[in-house]
């Protein structure tokens, strides 16, 4: 490379030396002949160091990656050679051009380190996206294993440790599913606090929290014992939704705080994906309704419809009383599904109101289930405004569930409320564990039973804008209490 006389251009080892990009030569023996201070640089090395010495003596690190290979190729075909490799010593990449000739080569080397890594951070986003959507698309899983699936996927992409899916139990906050390291002591199923939680903040203010870094973005929060003593240092939890009421978070966190920080695509995957999980979760709950339903309907029918089969067959034969007793279970048939009606619309039901004095209701729903050794004793007079058949119906359950429970010589007692009735009796009670899942479909103690009784009691008071607890009666057994009932006064007609 020579200078023009005259010119008035600076010479040009000053403008290469000028140029940011590394710039070097190598003779025909790939000794270094010349390097511009972006060169320098690179290699870490002054020009003064390496001028007459081997690239690849002083350089070890560019025989150990494609360097060498394509430097090569260039000389071997006198070709121009355009190839990308990692510097390792100083984890960058470069876009390297080599121009050869017959007395050696020159280098160029543009740092493309900001570009490869950009390429890299989207193609592992567009990996996370495809694994995400072959999870939630494959059918053959159960949920569980898809959730399972989902936040190993999510965990990676978005750099934490940990990963889980849980759910708000009263003050409880359980974990449902949990992606952690081997050597973690966390499982599905384990509980804590929801206090001792940063999802506490999720789940009261409905909101996405993400935190980089606990101490710094919300010291409020970094005493809280799940950050004390677990050691959590980095957050972003979303709240998971399920027919308009918060059920739990679907969160992601570790020990060390976020570098880099979670990104706005981080925030949009975690939530784009939580909206799958809420879906999934109400379909699941949709399905368990309708297959609950299902069950109760086929409850509900079976009885009276054995029956009318039963008396059909006597009718065939010649009994004279069968026709009237088919004719009697064929219209309760026909008053049940009017009830299973008003249960499956739920609140949205028109339900014919009218005046129902509860203490012949009351008589007409024991008698509809029980023998002669149970006891009754009714300490009402009210009237309700309410449809005698729902009323009645729930009434026939409760003492059914009495007397199934607490035997044939169960008493049964049903009194006012302030704002509705309780039926109690004197059985042997609902355990503690019962309390909390006896109007659940399928609940049940009893060998024989199906637990759908008491579920039926619920929907239907649901269905007729009522509330329904249970606790225990003064003689030790269960106490059922309706209310939010509407009493008609005596100045209605």
């Amino acid at each position: 490379m020579t200078d023009r006389e005259g010119s008035n251009d600076a010479p040009t080892s000053e403008v290469f030396a000028r140029i940011g990009d590394a710039i070097f030569a190598l003779d025909d023996e790939w000794r270094f002949t010349y390097l511009n201070d972006g060169a320098e640089r690179v290699l870490e090395r002054t020009e003064s160091d390496l001028l007459g010495e081997v690239i690849w003596d002083e350089c070890p690190a560019t025989v150990e990656e494609d360097f060498r290979t394509e430097c090569e190729r260039a000389i071997d075909t006198q070709e121009t050679v355009s190839f990308e490799t990692f510097y390792a010593p100083l984890q960058r990449w470069f876009e390297v051009r080599a121009y050869p000739s017959e007395s050696g080569l020159s280098m160029v080397l543009r740092d493309s380190t900001d570009r490869v890594r950009r390429e890299q951070k989207l193609q592992k986003r567009e990996r996370a996206l495809q694994r995400a959507y072959g999870v939630i698309t494959d059918h053959d899983r159960e949920f569980s294993e898809q959730i399972d699936a989902l936040l190993n996927v999510v965990r990676e992409a978005v750099g934490t440790d940990y990963a889980t899916l849980s759910r708000v139990h009263g003050d409880e906050y359980v974990f449902e599913a949990v992606a952690a390291p081997r050597d973690a002591d966390l499982r599905a199923g384990d509980s804590v606090p929801l206090e001792f939680t940063n999802c506490e903040r999720v789940v009261t203010d409905e909101e996405t929290l993400v935190l980089n870094d606990v101490e710094v973005d919300a010291p409020e929060l970094a005493d809280r014992s799940g950050n004390a003593e677990w050691g959590i240092a980095c957050y972003l939890g979303v709240p998971v939704s399920v027919e308009g009421e918060v059920y739990g978070t679907f969160c992601f966190y570790d020990m060390e705080g976020k570098t880099p920080e979670f990104s706005d695509w981080d925030v949009t995957f975690v939530n784009l994906l939580s909206k799958w999980v809420s879906y999934e979760l109400e379909r699941e709950r949709r399905n368990d309704r309708l297959e609950s339903f299902a069950s109760m309907v086929a409850h509900e029918l079976r009885n009276p419809l054995h029956i009318a089969q039963l008396y059909h067959r006597r009718a065939a034969d010649g009994d004279p009383d069968a026709a009237e007793e088919v004719a009697t279970a064929l219209d309760r048939i026909e008053r049940l599904v009017d009830v299973i009606l008003a249960i499956a619309r739920g609140s949205d039901a028109d339900t014919d109101r009218e005046r129902v004095e509860l203490r012949g209701i009351v008589g007409e729903a024991w008698s509809a289930v029980t023998g002669d050794d149970a006891e009754l004793v009714v300490e009402t007079d009210r009237v309700v405004e309410t449809d005698p058949l729902h009323v009645r119906h729930l009434l026939e359950n409760l003492f059914g569930n009495a007397v199934e429970h607490g035997g044939e010589e169960v008493t049964v007692r049903v009194g006012d409320l302030p704002s509705g009735l309780y039926v109690a009796d004197d059985g042997s009670g609902i355990s503690d564990e019962g309390t909390g899942r006896v109007f659940d479909a399928g609940y049940t103690t009893d060998d024989n039973g199906i637990g759908l009784g008491l579920a039926v009691v619920e929907r239907l008071a649901e269905s007729n804008g009522w509330d329904c607890a249970v606790t225990e009666s003064e003689d030790g057994g269960a106490r059922f209490e309706i209310t939010g009932m509407e009493f008609a006064s005596e100045s209605d007609p």
